[in-house]
């Protein structure tokens, strides 16, 4: 996930944590190549109720102000936004690692990071799904519908068309193997809809600070 931002805007740790790596990756392969990341960050996190370690990752640093095996509070500065390593302008690189601290074990980050307030205060929800045929194995759906109810006979509020994750290591992997996602929804009804074998639909709810999590078996 990428927040576009003004060199030196600082770079805050997304929760209590132990650093792991601070350096950068002039002369050691962490992503696709050699400078891939520049200078960054990675914190180890132990989250209730998850029985594996998560990562956060902070690439593209201008600067880092901590050091591997300092331990950090959430809301601590741990650096300030760069464009150092593969970037195009300045900007932070953010990753969540699940189990492993490792290229190959990213998630998406919309359904780890704490919901955000609307106007009125109260906290976004956030969608996330799986289908899966007879057989219980994940089906790739190019095209989804995703509508937020406004009441009977009236027109959505809004729209939504996401996709089945475009990169496949996201796709199926836990802890909720989900497939596709949506994170900053209002809370309240929303019909999912999708063409596979016929025409399918779902009504689900999202509640405020939660994630809901639907799976849609196809018959044969």
């Amino acid at each position: 996930m990428e927040f576009l931002n003004s060199q030196g805007t600082q770079v805050l740790a997304a929760a209590d944590g132990v650093v792991v790596f601070a350096s950068d990756d002039l002369d050691t392969i962490f992503g696709l190549y050699r400078n891939f990341y520049g200078n960054f960050v990675v914190l180890e996190h132990r989250l209730p109720g998850l029985p594996e370690p998560v990562y956060t990752l902070y690439a593209h640093l201008l600067q880092f102000f901590v050091q591997r095996d300092d331990v950090v509070q959430r809301g601590q500065k741990i650096g300030e936004v760069g464009s150092s390593g593969a970037a195009t302008g300045s900007h932070l690189h953010f990753e969540v690692r699940y189990g492993e601290n490792n290229y190959q074990t990213v998630r998406n980050p919309e359904l780890w990071l704490e919901p955000l307030t609307d106007r009125q205060g109260q906290l976004h929800g956030a969608l996330a799904g799986r289908i899966l045929d007879s057989q219980g194995n994940l089906v790739l759906i190019p095209d989804l519908v995703v509508e937020r109810l406004s009441g009977p006979g009236l027109p959505a509020s809004d729209t939504f068309y996401p996709t089945s994750y475009a990169e496949r290591k996201l796709t199926g992997q836990g802890p909720w193997f989900e497939s596709f996602a949506i994170g900053g929804l209002t809370p309240g009804e929303y019909q999912i809809s999708f063409i596979r074998g016929g025409f399918k639909q779902r009504v689900v709810q999202v509640l405020p600070g939660q994630l809901t999590l639907v799976t849609f078996q196809l018959e044969e």
